[in-house]
């Protein structure tokens, strides 16, 4: 079934009027440098922590001791040409308010929803051929139509949810950010490359299969590619690892040395208007915050290149989104297929760790072994968003629903990356036969 517009109701919140933004001074930028992160990879920690400039004349209404509530649009905005490459020059990028005669520019390519439900924060990826309701565009055109206000309007229209704030990030401050985090680990499967080429914009950028450290321009074309590596859901997916590998970096102490440099070039790479009051009410529940990352379901509107809205499937999302699962799953999830991918770089941490889940009576598919990952650990799946986001609650890990992951349908993969050497701690401290797998636990 394909829909336009989904009648799932918003937050009960007390707004004003949404007004149009303003410049704000430095000490402001530094609430904000985190929104501009998460929209291509660089977020969630800075998102959780810092803001920006004022929407709204009074602030959103929150429960005493609770982190607040709220919605955030981030947009990445694509790189416009003002001159193309030829034999002797190569292309060069348009300056900040110079217009370019040659390309469309302005398309926010990157459309990310980030719904913060007091800790609990999810990730809702748009697709750019999305049609606006009722309009014969495509939600990547929204901002150059009308700006920021626009493209909240539009990507309203398509939720049906309200959304209080946005954050328009500029692709050169993506890769000052991403250099300053000291770069993107990514991996390239076997049996796949990377070609992204663009003689016109100068653009000639592969990568054959194994692990690669991308510096800044690199990573954003890595996180850019459509053609030539997959399509536009397996690079919302790309985008959305980085986010889980570079929120590890961003809370690092090289995080929080870096700080300043991101800061320094704020104003001129993110657009934004959130509200700073937001920064005191969260700061006491950072180590509380946990990440959902997911695609918005659309289906092909037949005789068009548009994308509309899969709206009993995104109904059936918001319905098993359930905030109520705690620290044990509930039963009825361990009948279902598990994967655990062990690329921590520990001896033994992945086998460890099935033997537990084995203890609590879950079922391993199969156990793999991965060389050592700077990927964030965290639970993905396709389509068991249930089961998968009660496993993530016991684990204390991210939760990611891809659509070009390398994971079956109805599987739950557990992804262990270098991070989970500190995570799961305790399980190397286990004696080595605490528990056995069975042999079938190594087989499909």
């Amino acid at each position: 079934m394909v829909q336009s517009k989904t009648a799932i109701p918003s937050k009960s919140k007390k707004r004003k009027k949404r007004p149009h933004s303003h410049t704000a001074p430095l000490w402001r930028a530094l609430q904000v440098a985190s929104l501009m992160v998460v929209t291509l990879g660089v977020s969630g920690y800075t998102l959780l922590t810092q803001q920006g400039k004022q929407l709204h004349s009074s602030p959103i209404l929150s429960v005493l001791g609770q982190a607040p509530s709220f919605g955030v649009l981030l947009a990445g905005l694509d790189v416009s040409y003002c001159a193309w490459a030829d034999s002797h020059t190569p292309a060069r990028r348009c300056a900040k308010g110079e217009k370019s005669k040659i390309d469309a520019g302005e398309r926010t390519d990157t459309l990310i929803f980030i719904d913060f439900s007091t800790t609990r924060v999810e990730l809702l990826s748009l697709p750019r051929d999305t049609q606006v309701p009722n309009q014969r565009r495509k939600i990547n055109a929204s901002y150059k139509l009308g700006g920021p206000e626009q493209m909240v309007s539009d990507v309203e229209s398509v939720l049906g949810k309200r959304i209080d704030y946005y954050a328009v990030v500029h692709t050169e401050y993506v890769e000052q950010v991403i250099d300053a985090l000291g770069g993107l680990d990514v991996t390239i499967p076997p049996g796949q490359k990377v070609d992204f080429t663009d003689k016109a914009a100068g653009i000639n950028f592969h990568l054959e299969p194994g692990s690669h450290l991308l510096r800044g321009p690199d990573a954003v074309l890595y996180l850019r590619v459509r053609k030539g590596f997959g399509d536009d859901y397996g690079r919302m997916d790309r985008q959305k690892v980085a986010i889980a590998q570079l929120l590890s970096k961003l809370r690092s102490s090289r995080g929080l040395q870096v700080l300043p440099t991101l800061l320094s070039n704020f104003e001129s790479g993110v657009e934004t208007n959130a509200d700073p009051s937001l920064l005191s009410e969260m700061v006491p529940h950072l180590s509380a915050y946990r990440l959902k990352m997911a695609t918005l379901p659309t289906l092909e509107i037949p005789g068009t290149s548009y994308l509309g809205l899969d709206t009993q499937t995104f109904t059936q999302m918001q319905n098993e989104a359930d905030p109520s699962q705690n620290a044990v799953p509930n039963p009825t999830a361990r009948a279902g297929v598990v994967r655990v991918l062990d690329a921590s770089g520990v001896p033994d941490l992945g086998n460890r760790l099935a033997q537990y889940l084995q203890i609590r009576g879950f079922k391993i598919s199969k156990l793999e072994t991965r060389e050592v990952s700077t990927e964030q650990s965290q639970v993905i799946t396709r389509n068991r968003t249930k089961d998968a986001e009660r496993f993530a609650n016991f684990l204390g890990l991210s939760h990611f629903d891809g659509l070009r992951v390398p994971v079956a349908s109805g599987e739950v993969l557990i992804y262990l990356g270098q991070d989970s050497a500190k995570r799961f701690a305790a399980l190397q401290q286990l004696p080595a036969n605490f528990l056995t797998l069975p042999s079938s636990a190594n087989n499909p």
